[in-house]
């Protein structure tokens, strides 16, 4: 079987949505389902936000080693530790930028977004020539739309808390959908903006090289990387309620690399309070992406 067909003949059992692209980088070969369909990016779009902070360092706006201090309107649930620290705690820049990576911390994210803006990183990726890759909302909106909650104030740390205990999101909320409006992206331009900075062209050469070494200490390696040398990959994982995601680089050795976006989405119905059934199907998603991880590294441009 061909590296195409091996890796739909995973995916295929799932009934899932997929967008999907991998090119071996020294020789062009690729693989790809669905390339440039939009998905919602969930975490992965924590990328593009890194690239804009350090284009604006790189312009002088201000240095890594610059400090933001946590305050309470700043906690955002989901995934990460500020949430749970003493408002005061003043990280760096980039403190953050690591910590919005590879653990996926929402609170540091939504510190650098509102630093950097959001309209600032959209015209960065029109300026790289990525034309699917949408930041339309705040973490703390997307949450919002999720869980049917008021946007204007919008919801408090508090409020925010108790939504996501009371329920899912909505699949027909904002948070989900396939559009410029929400946060999204195609896999193709998702897999183009890693290689970019795995090739020192997203930003300045030096910048590029400490978000390669940002990407590579990730800790979150349950999917694509499951199976691969520790430090071989440089990614970044997105997770929202039957979204599964993943973008980055493999380096099998020098001048051997290989980018890829891997989105999925999974809309399967799930009955209210079934955790079981959701970390059931959430497993076996996880699981092909591994799959597909070994695939691409044990197959392609090979």
């Amino acid at each position: 079987m061909t590296v195409q067909a091996r890796i739909e003949a995973v995916f295929a059992p799932l009934g899932i949505e997929v967008g999907f692209s991998a090119t071996h980088l020294a020789s062009g070969q690729s693989v790809a389902i669905n390339p440039g369909a939009l998905f919602p990016t969930a975490s992965v779009y924590k990328i593009a936000i890194m690239v804009e902070l350090y284009r604006q360092v790189d312009a002088g706006k201000f240095a890594l080693s610059d400090r933001l201090t946590l305050g309470d309107g700043q906690r955002v649930i989901g995934s990460g530790v500020l949430q749970k620290l003493d408002s005061g705690l003043a990280p760096t820049l980039r403190d953050l930028a690591m910590l919005m990576i590879i653990i996926s911390d929402n609170t540091a994210t939504h510190m650098l977004q509102e630093l950097v803006g959001s309209a600032n990183i959209n015209a960065t990726m029109r300026g790289l020539g990525l034309a699917d890759i949408h930041v339309a909302l705040s973490l703390p909106e997307s949450f919002a739309h999720g869980y049917g909650l008021k946007l204007d104030p919008l919801p408090d740390y508090a409020a925010m808390t108790a939504a996501m205990q009371d329920g899912g999101m909505d699949y027909g909320a904002l948070t989900f959908a396939a559009s410029d409006r929400n946060t999204t992206s195609s896999a193709a331009d998702m897999a183009a903006l890693s290689a970019m900075i795995l090739a020192g062209t997203a930003g300045s050469a030096a910048g590029c090289a400490d978000m390669m070494t940002i990407l590579r200490a990730q800790q979150l390696r349950d999917r694509v990387p499951r199976y691969l040398p520790t430090g071989a990959v440089g990614n970044k994982t997105g997770t929202f309620r039957g979204v599964r995601n993943d973008a980055g680089v493999m380096l099998r050795g020098e001048g051997d690399a290989i980018a890829f976006g891997l989105f999925t989405f999974d809309r399967t119905a799930l009955p209210p309070g079934n955790s079981r059934l959701l970390a059931q199907r959430n497993a076996l998603v996880n699981d092909a992406m591994a799959e597909v991880g070994m695939i691409l590294w044990e197959s392609l441009g090979v």
